[in-house]
């Protein structure tokens, strides 16, 4: 695990250093378009729907949505000037927080919540694993050996008995997971939505455990994040941005059959799996606690130095209330 954090840390610490090339600073050179990045997810069909819809253009803004193959390239590029919003995994924000990045949250994004989990922990039907202690020792398949979800499998062993620990995890391309899992090169494998989906039809597995639980069984995942900078010289864009996106997440979450075609056509993913699969839920506001309980099973699980106030992360006039749907 120290390893892990040392890289994980040590990555957001080096964007602060890219962070020497000029920024969005100043109100008068406030852009005429925000440059929005984001990586191919179902989380950011609100952006997707708010730019189709003219939402954006109704408050007088107009936005370049820029995806990115990687999720790690957002925060960089926003500290470089690349780009004024960025959309960002909760736990690299906090990381970068903690060692003094001038980045905050301004909105929130997607939302985690156990009775939705797009998600899943599966294991071949005729597996002889049937708890979460059971895994020890086992090899599991995940996407990325240092993602957040291959530290909450961890955790969600330790929870269940087990010693996370022990696990032995192995990147598979997540178009390949079912089949090593069904070969038996895997003893379990973290599938996410879609292809948890698919995997459930095929009717050779089962669910043995949702890992983001280890979390909590709701709070924030994803949100808006952009610089200190930009938000203190340009408000107004910022807070129009922020509403923009909170009527988007209102229409989105209500209307999730509207964004099939879209968000297919986006992500490249086929419409019929789509229409089948768990889809994201969108966060329209967020409380503290939805905030506080990542950040500290982030500090519990080495992903940040110190433990902070959540609050301390956010810009002015974030979405913050009392529910979050």
């Amino acid at each position: 695990m120290g390893l892990r954090r040392r890289r994980f840390i040590g990555m957001v610490a080096g964007a602060a250093l890219a962070g020497a090339v000029p920024r969005a600073a100043r109100a008068a050179d406030a852009p005429r378009t925000l440059r929005v990045l984001c990586i191919r997810t179902d989380g950011i069909k609100s952006l997707l729907y708010a730019q189709k819809a003219n939402l954006f253009a109704r408050r007088g803004l107009s936005v370049d949505v820029v995806a990115l193959g990687s999720s790690g390239a957002i925060l960089p590029a926003l500290l470089g000037g690349s780009a004024e919003i960025g959309a960002a995994n909760l736990f690299p924000v906090f990381a970068a927080y903690a060692r003094n990045v001038a980045l905050r949250m301004i909105a929130p994004a997607s939302l985690y919540t156990s009775d939705h989990a797009d998600s899943l922990l599966l294991v071949r039907k005729d597996s002889p694993l049937q708890a979460a202690r059971d895994l020890n020792g086992k090899t599991i398949g995940v996407d990325s050996l240092s993602d957040v979800y291959t530290i909450a499998t961890r955790a969600w062993v330790d929870q269940g008995g087990g010693d996370g620990a022990t696990l032995r995890p192995v990147e598979i391309p997540p178009t390949e997971q079912l089949s090593a899992l069904d070969a038996g090169r895997v003893d379990a494998s973290v599938f996410k939505t879609p292809y948890a989906t698919v995997a459930l039809e095929s009717g050779t597995v089962r669910v043995l455990g949702k890992p983001l639980d280890a979390i909590a069984p709701r709070f924030l995942l994803s949100c808006w994040v952009a610089t200190t900078d930009f938000i203190a010289n340009n408000p107004q864009l910022v807070s129009g941005y922020v509403a923009t996106m909170g009527e988007a997440a209102r229409y989105t979450n209500a209307h999730q059959s509207e964004t099939v075609d879209m968000m297919a056509q986006f992500t490249g993913a086929d419409p019929a799996l789509m229409r089948r699969a768990v889809r994201s839920t969108t966060a329209v506001s967020a409380t503290l606690d939805e905030l506080q309980r990542p950040l500290d099973f982030a500090y519990k699980y080495g992903l940040i130095p110190q433990r902070f106030d959540s609050s301390a992360v956010l810009a002015p006039g974030f979405p913050l209330t009392g529910t979050s749907t």
